[in-house]
């Protein structure tokens, strides 16, 4: 394997009493786009500031290509940084917007003229090099904001929370343009949100941070499928989380307080744990059938039934924990207190 473009080890950073980064490693290969994805207040624009060197670590190294930039000031890092509050310059034009950073880099006008043609081309600009930016719409500007960012080649482009301020709509379809730009331009990347659905679209491999730490890293689809931690799960949306006891290793067994169930996936987060969590996947449930064997089985009163187009939501009483599914097809007229036998697909439960 070759060694990561960028790498950002042992990373500690404190404010005051309070630490912020605790032991970050990070890697990120040529090309590649990660995605730092958790809540307001995990670490991960301080990471991406200290990789940016704009704030210095506390204890840890930085390396890209090879060499130490721990300590090398920002504007020799040659890396390109975009916040959600994007500023273009009013009194310029968009082509002229672009070329900034070209000309501070030294670009020859022939050379920077063709880089923004390049670029007003990628991102739908075409046509719109002589406007000003503010007769531009909002997802105009950020592409503009885009375009600008990327001109000097950077050999890393950080974005915070770049797409924070637009609507859903235009985020989607930034999202979608963006992931493919970065593609075409073979550019890493490093980029922050708390989002999972943009995370989710735009990464090749999402770092999941949770209190100053790496809580889970893999790609969008592992990460989805195979949350590691309670935390991981949460924070994903997964609800339907239930304590576990292992009660049989073959086949592996969980004894939980609304049913025996049975994964299929049969390995144990921990060699020998016993006390687990089970995560029960909210499409993994089908009305029951004599067909299906009377393993992870489970039988509980309803307390809420809505029509959802392709799918009904349900929500089950658990003595503990409420747990809802989708469960598609059709289904008998279901009131508050009816019970509902329902059938869980081994594929579906994921032990924590």
């Amino acid at each position: 394997m070759p060694p990561p473009f960028l790498s950002a080890l042992d990373i500690h950073k404190a404010f005051g009493p309070m630490a912020v980064l605790r032991g970050i490693d990070l890697h990120v290969a040529a090309g590649e786009t990660v995605c730092l994805l958790g809540p307001s207040g995990c670490g991960k624009t301080t990471l991406l500031r200290i990789i940016a060197g704009l704030e210095r670590p506390d204890r840890g190294q930085l390396f890209c290509a090879g060499a130490e930039i721990t300590h090398t000031p920002p504007h020799r890092r040659d890396f390109g940084l975009m916040f959600q509050e994007y500023v273009l310059f009013p009194h310029m034009t968009v082509a002229a917007n672009i070329a900034f950073g070209l000309e501070m880099h030294g670009w020859d006008a022939p050379r920077r003229a063709a880089r923004v043609r390049d670029l007003l081309e990628m991102t739908d600009l075409a046509g719109f090099e002589a406007r000003r930016v503010y007769e531009l719409s909002g997802g105009q500007q950020q592409r503009v904001a885009l375009a600008r960012s990327l001109a000097p080649q950077p050999r890393l482009l950080m974005l915070d929370e770049p797409l924070g301020s637009l609507d859903r709509v235009l985020r989607d379809q930034l999202l979608t343009d963006l992931r493919q730009w970065l593609q075409h331009l073979g550019q890493t990347a490093l980029y922050v949100t708390h989002d999972q659905q943009e995370a989710f679209a735009i990464a090749d491999r999402v770092a999941l941070m949770n209190a100053g730490q790496v809580e889970q890293e893999a790609t969008p689809v592992a990460l989805y499928r195979r949350p590691a931690t309670p935390f991981a799960a949460r924070f994903l949306g997964f609800k339907n989380l239930l304590p576990a006891r292992v009660a049989a290793a073959a086949p592996l067994t969980l004894h939980t307080e609304i049913a025996e169930l049975q994964p299929q996936d049969q390995t144990l987060p921990r060699p020998q744990a016993v006390d687990v969590m089970a995560l029960i996947r909210p499409e993994a449930a089908r009305p029951a059938s004599d067909a299906a064997p009377a393993t992870n089985r489970l039988r509980l009163p309803v307390q809420f039934c809505s029509f959802r187009g392709s799918h009904w939501l349900v929500r089950l009483a658990a003595p503990t924990a409420d747990l809802a599914f989708e469960i598609p097809g059709p289904l008998p007229p279901l009131a508050p207190g009816d019970f509902l036998t329902l059938d869980i697909d081994p594929a579906g439960i994921v032990v924590l």
